[in-house]
């Protein structure tokens, strides 16, 4: 925290990176509260001063505090001048905020509903093998597979994510791929209690998940959205322990098939599309790297570390993948933004910002899309369903439709011709 000295680079893509000015801003919160108190730096300081005894938590700090999506653009920002690490502060000053008993009243109903029902919904009614329920699926752990398609949970309550995921699954059986998919498959990976800083949540959310399917003794994960990818890849470990399976991304499992020609792709789709990297499949999906070292002072203010310690810059998430899968569509017209990879703008589905700040989340959506209608897409592609929900929901409150906003498995689905 105290090697901030307030550039202001957490605010924005690093400069050697900007294609136009106009799309410079990389911190949905700072764009839209025009305050230095909602950077990656502002929450550096406010955590400092706690630590100092300057203020204390109270519901203002609690505010400023949460009204982040937690994207991580802040940390690999900064990373690009220096070793400092603005995720660990950002969630660990929500961490402490919940110990101290101001966490927000907007995430409560969540929190509770995953601690007692393991949905953030609360308890499911409809069986969520309903979307599955005439593809003759394996049941896991009552039949055997190698493979295991975790749906996560938000197809249990949303219709597009269900649809995509009905999709993936028939994409699978085209392609001969032996897997199953859970019996009770409404359980989350709980990234929505580790967003809001509900520490023990997640953590036990993780410890129960990962000895279930550890117990399945699967071989693979496959991952249907981006935020489940980076839930189970990246942050069960640091809080937990990481699968023993291989976790894998549905465009990771996708891009190999079609390499290995298991999966035909033979109907164009002549469109003109761009793609939106999600946060936690990209910089956000990197797993914590183990280092024991002494952190060290030169020249009386100059730190190192001894031995030189790895640092996670965001550049080995989920990028190449999806963009193979859309490079081979025949006909599809494939055209980046100016704020790609590590460097995405974060879409505002994440952090909990939906439910607290819904005019933050919509804000950054409809930056995101303007972006996208920028450089001429006719279609914005992501492979998360928050991203997919919050882009095309952000349009729906504001009456327009701007753009069509799709998963990458819905294009695929098309483009393999399925009956």
């Amino acid at each position: 925290m105290q090697k901030c000295f307030r550039c202001s680079l957490c605010k924005m893509v690093p400069l050697p990176t900007v294609l136009n000015s106009r799309y410079s801003d990389g911190c949905p919160a700072s764009r839209l509260f025009h305050f230095h108190g909602y950077s990656g730096s502002g929450k550096s300081i406010m955590a400092l001063s706690l630590i100092d005894g300057r203020i204390q938590v109270d519901k203002t700090l609690a505010e400023i505090t949460y009204a982040c999506t937690t994207c991580g653009l802040c940390d690999v920002s900064c990373k690009f001048i220096m070793e400092a690490e603005r995720q660990f502060v950002n969630m660990a000053l929500r961490e402490h905020i919940v110990d101290e008993g101001y966490a927000m009243p907007a995430h409560q109903s969540m929190i509770e509903n995953l601690k007692e029902y393991r949905h953030p919904a609360g308890k499911i009614e409809n069986t969520a093998l309903d979307w599955a329920n005439d593809l003759r699926l394996k049941v896991l752990p009552d039949e055997t597979a190698p493979i295991l398609l975790f749906t996560g949970c938000l197809q249990c309550t949303d219709p597009g994510a269900a649809d995509v995921t009905r999709k993936l699954a028939r994409l699978l059986i085209q392609a001969g791929v032996d897997f199953g998919i859970m019996r009770d498959n409404t359980i989350s990976c709980g990234l929505p209690a580790y967003w809001t800083g509900h520490r023990d949540v997640f953590t036990q959310t993780a410890n129960n998940l990962t000895n279930l399917l550890d117990e399945m003794k699967i071989q693979t994960v496959v991952a249907v959205s981006g935020s489940c990818l980076g839930a189970l890849r990246s942050k069960y470990p640091e809080y937990n322990r990481g699968l023993k399976a291989r976790v894998l991304h549905a465009s990771e499992f996708l891009a190999q098939l079609i390499k290995d020609k298991c999966l035909p792709l033979p109907q164009p789709i002549v469109r003109k599309v761009t793609y939106h990297d999600p946060c936690y499949l990209g910089r956000q999906s990197e797993p914590p790297i183990a280092w024991v070292g002494e952190n060290k002072i030169t020249h009386g203010c100059m730190t190192y570390s001894d031995p030189p310690k790895e640092i996670n810059r965001g550049v080995c998430g989920v990028y190449d993948e999806p963009r193979q899968v859309l490079r081979n569509i025949k006909g599809l017209d494939f055209i980046e933004m100016h704020r790609i990879r590590e460097y995405s703008y974060c879409c505002g589905g994440g952090g909990g910002v939906p439910l607290a700040y819904p005019d933050l989340a919509q804000s950054a959506a409809l930056d995101r899309i303007e972006e996208a209608v920028d450089v001429g897409a006719e279609c914005l592609v992501t492979a998360c369903h928050h991203c997919r929900a919050n882009l095309s929901k952000s349009q729906q409150s504001m009456g327009e439709s701007l753009l069509p906003v799709v998963d990458i498995i819905d294009l695929v689905f098309e483009a393999a011709d399925i009956n």
